[in-house]
């Protein structure tokens, strides 16, 4: 070809390119078909529009014809266009994975092979199937190969320097860093070290293994902010990640990179307006209703409408919060505690212990507390200071204690002894809910809804600094301030703090919304869901005000 020729073959192909990108569907199906079908196209011109065009590499290089469509050619544009800093949360077989895991790596490194790319899943075995779907187009597409010979092997099991699921892949490069051009592993069991990736691919992060307990999640998010340092940062300190994935639960992994706004959101319905109504974007009627008909509410919600609280399973949606700044001046304080063992008992289960105040018009609010595993005197201790405290609180007319009855006699015995021996007595009442015998904890915490669905059940309002994050300091609102200025610091809401077994400070109100409040009933952690509960088996009742004009003793007019 001459030089005027190829002038003008790499003119043609940086304008269709750049046309492609706005073009619509149809006009570029009908551009692919005219230049595959032209005599005078070339594997030179067929290889830059693969490398500068992610829909046509993967309908016509990667034998995606499969995936002809509208909806996926709109998406894949746009995924292209803007691939860094988002997370992509779409319905689930909606070919996210296919078209931003797959095709996504794959034209990156056509187009730099010296990138190093780390893919991550909750466990490895997940990474290691999208790094098999990469490695045998890379073996086995004879057409890909034949473009891009200077980047893939013609026989690479016998000529890459690395080429398996287990210690990566490794295409023909320049350099000679120690990580392979694309590894898989594992996000909570085994990350890298001492490896550091150009692009940091993470799919598949939450599983539904992976959002069975809080602590489950909590160990995705943590194991996630330890993978933050595999990153290799640019000039800029910037470092170059997709995050793709499909929603298991509200308060997951996800979730939480949401709030922190580590990463956009970029999320993809299967419905057009996000509801279990409206038409389906990319699966047919007939397929999107057969789905409706044969999957859980909850899950749809999750996976396929990527909205969580859209499910008749969230049975305490964040709406439901409510918050008090200050409590009422008069309150009756009623304190509940549910048994979960000793310090050392396995499993999750924590002993809770729930102080709630009711006023005159019934309104709940959460006003002190504890969930964490504690020792039978610890308990005691805690148990005598939260009634204390209470007991002694201006404006409380008076304080009821209650207490799980089952497994727990042994508890109450020795509460009572410790009472004569420090000389500190108040009753205790044995909580058991049905009176005539044990009923699923689920079904107690059940009798909550109603109060927090008509905003009667209040949280403690913690100040925020102006960026939305709470800060150690409290910040106060007005409302608090001007109690402060008039001396009722005491009925200023506060941070409940506490610490735990381990010696680790945590915030309670955080562990009853972040780990209880809002997997409820899917979770295993509802001890303090549960103590609370505990409120309406103690036969509560509203304080009494009483007006002191009401009590001044009579005078007769004569005197």
């Amino acid at each position: 070809m001459s030089a005027a020729a190829e002038s003008v073959n790499r003119d043609f192909v940086r304008q269709a390119l750049d046309w492609l990108m706005i073009a619509d569907f149809l006009s570029a199906m009908a551009f692919y078909d005219e230049t595959l079908h032209d005599p005078n196209c070339d594997d030179w011109t067929i290889r830059e529009l693969a490398k500068g065009d992610r829909y046509f590499l993967f309908t016509y290089i990667l034998n995606g014809h499969y995936g002809i469509h509208p909806w996926l050619y709109d998406n894949c544009r746009e995924v292209q266009l803007e691939p860094d800093g988002y997370i992509d949360l779409w319905a689930r077989e909606h070919f996210k994975s296919t078209l931003i895991t797959y095709a996504g790596i794959i034209q990156e490194i056509l187009n730099n092979p010296e990138l190093t790319v780390g893919i991550f899943s909750h466990t490895r075995p997940i990474a290691k199937q999208f790094l098999t779907q990469i490695k045998r187009e890379f073996e086995d597409n004879e057409k890909l190969i034949q473009l891009f010979p200077d980047i893939l092997y013609t026989n690479p099991r016998g000529e890459a320097s690395m080429w398996s699921v287990d210690t990566g892949i490794t295409v023909k490069r320049q350099s000679n860093p120690k990580e392979a051009t694309i590894e898989a592993w594992g996000l909570v069991d085994g990350q890298p070290t001492s490896k550091h990736f150009g692009l940091m691919v993470y799919d598949d992060v939450v599983t539904i293994a992976s959002v069975t307990t809080a602590e489950q999640i909590q160990k995705t998010t943590d194991a996630w902010d330890i993978s933050q340092n595999l990153g290799s940062a640019a000039e800029d300190g910037s470092q170059r990640q997709w995050i793709i994935g499909t929603r298991y639960n509200y308060a997951d992994s996800y979730h939480e990179i949401m709030e922190r706004g580590a990463a956009v959101p970029r999320i993809k319905p299967a419905t057009d307006d996000g509801t279990i109504d409206g038409n389906p974007v990319f699966w047919s009627r007939e397929r999107w209703d057969k789905k409706v008909r044969t999957t859980s509410l909850y899950n749809l919600a999750c996976q396929q409408l990527q909205n969580p609280n859209a499910g008749n399973m969230a049975e305490f949606p964040p709406e439901y919060l409510r918050y008090f700044e200050l409590r009422p001046l008069t309150l009756n304080v009623y304190i509940m505690g549910d048994y979960a063992g000793g310090r050392s008992s396995s499993g999750s289960a924590n002993t809770a212990f729930a102080v709630i105040g009711v006023d005159v018009h019934l309104n709940k609010y959460f006003l002190d507390g504890a969930a964490h595993k504690m020792s039978l005197s610890g308990r005691w201790k805690l148990l005598k200071a939260l009634h204390s405290k209470w007991k002694s609180a201006p404006g409380i007319q008076h304080v009821k204690v209650g207490y799980e009855r089952f497994g727990a006699q042994t508890d109450i015995e020795y509460f009572e002894e410790r009472m004569r021996e420090e000389n500190y007595t108040f009753p205790i009442e044995e909580l058991n809910w049905p009176r005539d015998g044990d009923v699923p904890k689920d079904n107690r915490i059940r009798r909550l809804e109603p109060d927090f669905r008509n905003w009667a059940f209040f949280l403690p309002y913690e100040g925020r600094g102006e960026d939305g994050r709470r800060r150690g300091e409290l910040v106060l609102t007005r409302k608090q301030r001007e109690a402060a200025q008039a001396g009722l610091n005491y009925l200023i809401a506060r941070p409940i703090r506490n610490i735990n077994e381990e010696r680790k400070v945590y915030n309670l109100m955080d562990h009853f919304i972040q780990n209880e409040f809002l997997f409820f009933p899917n979770t295993t952690l509802k001890d303090l869901m549960d103590a609370a509960s505990r409120l309406y088996d103690m036969d509560y009742v509203a304080p009494i005000i009483i007006d002191e004009t009401e009590t001044l003793p009579e005078v007769s007019e004569d005197a």
